[in-house]
C-alpha cells in the first residue's frame, strides 16, 4: 500500500513580495499543485492522503477555492484524505462545507484511528487542552505497521512561529513505524526509536524566499511488515537564493555578465531568485540593484536582487585632496551616520558629482 504525507499547503494565502500579477499566477499554481498531488494519487493507487496541518492559512478563503478543494477531493473517491487542522487553519472550513465527502476524514482534539489492511494511521489535532496528555492516550498495536500524524514543533528543532511542542522521547516505545509531522516549511527527518522514524515532509510549494529549495511530500510505502519512504519533488517553481561576490571584476557591467552565466548554468528559467551581492568595491564601480533585477526577471520568473556589499574607502585617498569631491568625502566619513547610510550617502554623491544619473 501507498499513503502520501504532506503538509503546510497554505492555499489561497497570500504571496508577499511579488508583483500584483506574479503573484495572482502563483497563488493559483500552487492551488493547481495540490490539485495534481491529488491526480498523482489517483493515478498511483494511493490509499490515503495524509494533510498533517495547515491546509489554508487564514479565515479569508474564497468561496471559489473551498469549491475546488472540496469537488477535487471528492471526484479522486478511491483515496482517503486524512485532514488535521493545524496552526494556521480554521474550523470555518469544515464549518462551513455542510455535508463533507465520504473519503474526507477530519481529525479532531480526541486520536482519532483508521486502518487500512495491516496500517493503522493515528492522529490528533493538538491544543492547549490536550498537549500534554496525548502521549499517554495513544494505543497502537504493535503487531500492526503503525503511522502518526502532528502538527507542531518537535522540540530542539528550529522553528517556524508559533505551534505547539511535540516531544520525541515521549513518543519512544509506542510502536510508531512513521511520524508523519507537520508546521516546519522544509524536509527533514530523523528516527524515534530503533523502530520508527519521522519527518516533516515541508510544504508543497514555495510561497516566499523563506521557503528555498525542493518542495513536495513524503510516499510512504508499506510492505508486509516493512515501511520505505521517499521524498517527492512536486512543486511547480523553486526558490533559490544565490550569493555572488562582485569584487573579482573590474566594472559592474563585467560583473552583471558573469552573473547572468552563472545563473543560467545553475537555475531553470521558470525559478524565483534572491541574488545577495557581497564582497567590497570602490566608488566608481556603481551598483545598479533595480536595473539588475529588470534584466534577470527578462530571464526567469522573478527576482529580486540585495546589496550586501561594502564600498572600500581609504580616507587617506582624500586627505589631500582640496576639490569639492574630497571635502564631500571628508565630511561624510567623519559623520556620525551609519557605515551603510554613509555607503549610500557616498555612491549618490560622488556619481553626481561626476554627472552620472542618479
Amino acid at each position: 500500500m501507498k499513503f502520501i504525507h504532506c503538509s503546510d499547503l497554505h492555499l489561497d494565502s497570500k504571496i508577499e513580495g511579488l508583483p500584483t500579477e506574479k503573484s495572482r499566477v502563483r497563488r493559483e499554481e500552487i492551488l493547481r499543485t495540490f490539485e495534481r498531488l491529488v491526480q498523482y494519487a489517483k493515478d498511483n493507487a494511493v490509499t490515503a492522503v495524509i494533510i498533517a496541518g495547515d491546509m489554508f492559512d487564514t479565515a479569508r478563503i474564497s468561496v471559489k477555492t473551498k469549491e475546488r478543494v472540496v469537488t477535487t477531493i471528492k471526484n479522486c473517491n478511491n483515496v482517503d484524505f486524512i485532514y488535521l487542522a493545524g496552526n494556521h487553519d480554521e474550523t470555518n472550513f469544515i464549518n462551513e462545507l455542510g455535508e463533507l465527502p465520504k473519503n474526507l476524514k477530519c481529525v479532531y482534539d480526541n486520536w482519532e484511528y483508521f486502518d487500512y489492511n495491516n496500517v493503522t494511521i493515528a492522529s490528533v489535532m493538538l491544543t492547549n487542552a490536550n498537549c500534554k496528555a496525548i502521549y499517554d492516550t495513544l494505543k497502537l498495536n504493535e503487531q500492526r505497521i503503525n503511522i502518526v500524524s502532528l502538527h507542531g514543533q518537535v522540540i530542539g528543532h528550529k522553528g517556524e512561529g508559533q505551534a505547539h511542542d511535540i516531544s520525541i522521547p515521549k513518543l519512544k516505545e509506542k510502536n510508531i513505524d512513521y511520524l508523519a509531522l507537520g508546521h516546519i516549511h522544509s524536509y527533514s527527518k530523523d528516527i524515534i526509536d530503533l523502530r520508527g522514524e519521522y519527518s516533516y515532509s515541508g510544504c508543497l510549494d514555495g510561497r516566499g524566499f523563506d521557503e528555498l529549495g525542493d518542495k513536495g511530500f513524503v510516499l510512504v510505502e508499506v510492505e508486509e511488515k516493512s515501511i520505505k519512504t521517499e521524498f517527492v519533488k512536486f512543486s511547480s517553481r523553486t526558490l533559490h537564493e544565490f550569493e555572488f561576490n562582485v569584487e573579482n571584476y573590474p566594472n559592474w557591467h563585467s560583473a552583471v555578465i558573469a552573473l547572468e552565466g552563472q545563473l543560467a548554468n545553475q537555475f531553470e528559467s521558470n525559478s524565483l531568485l534572491k541574488i545577495i551581492l557581497t564582497g567590497e568595491h570602490k566608488t566608481d564601480f556603481y551598483i545598479d540593484r533595480e536595473g539588475l533585477a529588470s534584466r534577470l526577471n527578462e530571464k526567469f520568473f522573478f527576482t529580486k536582487v540585495y546589496d550586501k556589499t561594502v564600498l572600500k574607502i581609504e580616507q587617506t585617498d582624500y586627505e589631500a585632496d582640496k576639490s569639492v569631491r574630497g571635502e564631500f568625502v571628508r565630511t561624510v566619513m567623519n559623520s556620525d551616520m551609519d557605515d551603510e547610510y554613509k555607503k549610500q550617502v557616498l555612491l549618490l554623491g560622488l556619481n553626481a558629482l561626476k554627472g552620472e544619473e542618479i
